[in-house]
């Protein structure tokens, strides 16, 4: 992957603070340099500010480092990704994820101290999905979960009985998860392995290169190994963009969830993903829908209904989970 890093020194020139933002010039999906502006509004802006004031923990401390930077949601015409164009650079992405944004309002359930055992139910049936899938023992089955979190995912996958290791980019969370027993490496010790499944749950709509990154996944898959892409959904998003109220709650429309500024960069729909996957060498890998019925949540009536539609309807709708084999 190539580097588009900003040093803290280059944060700052002759006693100025400068931006702490990098402009995405093609489509990080699909590499076309054609897209269109949907939205375009600065950072200081008090519809966007909303936003800094509700998720980061000291919002006047990255003001300046904003400086007059733009909030601009762009769309793809090729793939159709909706991408902001203006992103923070590699090193205060990873100030961002370990020191800025407010830990109990984390937007991935990975992130979050403590799950319901709806969650942990909803991990558990897919780590045994994979089992059914693979046809092999589950210590036969060696699983990376990128992105890890707060280690939920690994540390299901490892009560089943695989081979599981995670990594992060936020450093912190690698060393977390090592003290809780999980086999947790760093990013840059991937390219000596090889896994038969790379879990990516609510990961993609962070990453400045997203097709580059799948692309180096896809080094490391073995070869009839696969990768699962769960993200938010962006179908409808675009219509949504004038109702845009940060101050809304998370499941109101005017919340928008999939585009959250500096955050949620890459807004992806089937398209998008499929486009992504094809470039890296990738194809849609349909699974049996009676595999996703390993486990089911009985705690309520609810959870039951959702446990039973949810892989009907991930198949005759379509989603933002996909699992992707090498073409």
């Amino acid at each position: 992957m190539h580097a588009m890093t900003e040093t803290a020194e280059n944060a700052s020139k002759n006693g100025k603070i400068m931006s702490a933002l990098i402009e995405r010039k093609v489509c990080p999906a699909c590499e076309s340099g054609k897209f269109s502006t949907l939205f375009k509004e600065k950072f200081s802006d008090k519809k966007v500010w909303k936003f800094i004031e509700r998720k980061f923990k000291n919002p006047e401390n990255v003001r300046d480092l904003l400086a007059d930077g733009n909030y601009e949601l762009c769309k793809c015409r090729s793939c159709t990704l909706i991408f902001q164009r203006n992103i923070l650079s590699d090193e205060y992405t990873s100030q961002l994820y370990d020191n800025w944004l407010i830990d109990e309002d984390a937007e991935s359930e990975l992130s979050k101290e403590k799950l319901a055992p709806r969650q942990l139910a909803y991990f558990a049936n897919e780590v045994l999905t994979i089992g059914r899938l693979m046809k092999r023992p589950h210590h036969e089955i060696k699983v990376l979960d990128y992105g890890l979190g707060r280690g939920w995912w690994c540390q299901i996958a490892q009560a089943f009985g695989f081979d599981a290791y995670g990594t992060d980019l936020a450093t912190r969370l690698v060393a977390q998860a090592r003290d809780k027993g999980i086999k947790a490496i760093g990013v840059t010790e991937l390219n000596t392995q090889r896994f038969d499944f790379i879990n990516t749950e609510q990961v993609f709509e962070h990453l400045a290169r997203p097709l580059d990154v799948l692309r180096q996944l896809r080094e490391i898959l073995g070869k009839t190994g696969v990768i699962k892409i769960s993200v938010p959904e962006g179908r409808g998003l675009e219509k949504r963009i004038p109702l845009m109220d940060w101050s809304a709650p998370r499941w109101d429309k005017r919340y928008l969830v999939a585009a959250t500024p500096l955050i949620h960069i890459n807004t992806f729909t089937q398209r998008s993903i499929a486009a992504m996957a094809k470039r890296a060498g990738l194809n849609a890998l349909t699974v049996p829908i009676r595999h996703h019925y390993s486990l089911c949540d009985t705690s309520s009536l609810h959870t039951i209904g959702k446990s039973l539609v949810r892989p009907l309807y991930r198949r005759l709708i379509g989603s933002n989970y996909v699992f992707l084999q090498a073409s």
